[in-house]
């Protein structure tokens, strides 16, 4: 599965880039309210994985969108080699998943 979404944060940047030795720069459009473009992975109703270059920090606050299911916050849970996973704070219905491009079989279909 593949998703373009938008990724932006929602924590203060001191608290959601690694400090130290991770040599990348942050991607500056992640701070800002529309945040940048990200590849969602995998997506359930607790949670998502999706590419992103730049480092997150653990128990980072993100909010994702996505076209059809709206604006969805999460916490980062890992963040490593361009990719991160985090938690959605509320759990996502299917109903609303289903919204979302390409995600038909997660809404019930009427036989």
């Amino acid at each position: 599965m593949h998703i373009a979404g938008r990724l932006a944060l929602q924590t203060p940047s001191g608290a959601a880039f690694p400090k130290g030795g991770a040599g990348i720069a942050p991607n500056p459009d992640i701070l800002r309210f529309h945040g940048c473009d990200v590849v969602v992975r995998r997506l359930s109703e607790d949670g998502f994985e999706a590419e992103l270059a730049t480092p997150l920090v653990e128990g980072a606050l993100v909010r994702l969108r996505l076209p059809g299911a709206g604006a969805l916050l999460a916490r980062v849970v890992s963040s490593a080699s361009g990719r991160f996973c985090a938690e959605f704070i509320n759990p996502v219905s299917q109903a609303r998943l289903g919204k979302t491009l390409g995600l038909s079989a997660y809404t019930p279909q009427a036989a």
